[in-house]
């Protein structure tokens, strides 16, 4: 299994009904669990994100990407979908180059 980190912004639609918020992350975790994928953390955020979540999912990023892409056609907004190296895993990385 990888990590990834998803960045979220919510849209004009999204802020809106914000108060649906709960049922959206209902949806999320289904589109998820569907690819074989589960949130580890979920926070909102104050700044340049709304939400940012700590995902484990498939080492197939495309995977992970077509969980992202389905969270956008719900039209709660938009994200970005970073792959996650552990720090000591980058570290020996590296060293080998």
């Amino acid at each position: 299994m990888a990590n990834y980190i998803v960045l979220m912004k919510l849209s004009h639609e999204g802020a809106k009904n914000l108060k649906d918020a709960p049922q959206r992350m209902a949806q999320y975790n289904e589109i998820l669990a569907a690819e074989g994928a589960k949130i580890i953390a979920a926070y909102a955020t104050l700044g340049q994100y709304d939400y940012v979540s700590i995902i484990e999912g498939p080492e197939d990023f495309a995977k992970v990407a077509k969980c992202s892409a389905a969270v956008a056609m719900i039209g709660a907004g938009s994200t970005q979908t970073l792959p996650a190296i552990p720090v000591t895993d980058f570290f020996k990385m590296v060293a080998e180059i």
